[in-house]
C-alpha cells in the first residue's frame, strides 16, 4: 500500500474530512487532497504530524506494506504544538526566532515605563518651583493652601506616572520569562 492510500485511509478510518485533517496539521485542504491522491508527498515535518494525529509510525506510513498499522504510544496522539502546525516557513522563522516576541514584549514594557517616568518627571517638574524665587506662588503659597510640592506629587498625571511604570516593570520582567521560555523550546 503506497502511502497515498494510508493517508487516505487512516482519515476515512478516524472520521475525518479533508479540513478536518488539514485543519490538525495546519495546512491546506488541497495539500490533504494531493497527498491522497499521490500527486505530492507530505514534508518529514508534516510525515511526523500525520503519525501523531493518526496514531501510527512513521515507518508504518513510509513502508509499503499492507499490514495494519504500528501503533504509536498514547503521548504521541496529542494534539501537535504551535510551532509544528504554522505552514513552512513561517514556522520555521517561529521555531528560530520565537524568542524575538519575548524581546518585543521587553521593549513595549520598557516603553510604557518611559512614558509612566517622563509623566511624573514633567508632573513634579511643572508644580515645583517656577524659578520665581522665594516670592508668592498667588493662591498656592504656604498661607492660602498646599504648596505647589505637595501638588505635584497628589496630582493625578503624577499618580498615573507611577502607575505606568510599575505596569512596564512587570510587562518587562513577563517578556524576560517570555524570551528565555521561547528560546528553551527552539532550542528543541
Amino acid at each position: 500500500m503506497k502511502l497515498s492510500e494510508k493517508i487516505y485511509n487512516c482519515r476515512r478510518k478516524a472520521g475525518w474530512s479533508q479540513e478536518e485533517l488539514a485543519a490538525r496539521l495546519g495546512v491546506s485542504r488541497q495539500a490533504v487532497s494531493k497527498w491522497e491522491t499521490g500527486d505530492a508527498e507530505p514534508e518529514v515535518a508534516k510525515l511526523r504530524l500525520l503519525s501523531q494525529v493518526f496514531g501510527v509510525s512513521i515507518d508504518w506510513l513510509l513502508s509499503e506494506e499492507d499490514g495494519e498499522p504500528v501503533p504509536e504510544s498514547a503521548a504521541a496522539q496529542a494534539r501537535p504544538e504551535l510551532s509544528e502546525q504554522l505552514p513552512g516557513i513561517v514556522g520555521k522563522l517561529f521555531r528560530r526566532y520565537g524568542y524575538l516576541a519575548g524581546v518585543y514584549v521587553i521593549v513595549s514594557g520598557l516603553g510604557i515605563s518611559l512614558v509612566g517616568f517622563l509623566a511624573r518627571y514633567i508632573s513634579k517638574r511643572m508644580f515645583s518651583g517656577f524659578g520665581l524665587g522665594s516670592g508668592s506662588y498667588g493662591m498656592f503659597d504656604g498661607g492660602f493652601g498646599p504648596s505647589l510640592d505637595s501638588f505635584a506629587v497628589n496630582n493625578p498625571v503624577y499618580i498615573m506616572g507611577g502607575f505606568m511604570m510599575l505596569v512596564g516593570i512587570i510587562i518587562v520582567i513577563a517578556g524576560i520569562a517570555l524570551a528565555v521560555y521561547l528560546k528553551k523550546q527552539g532550542k528543541k
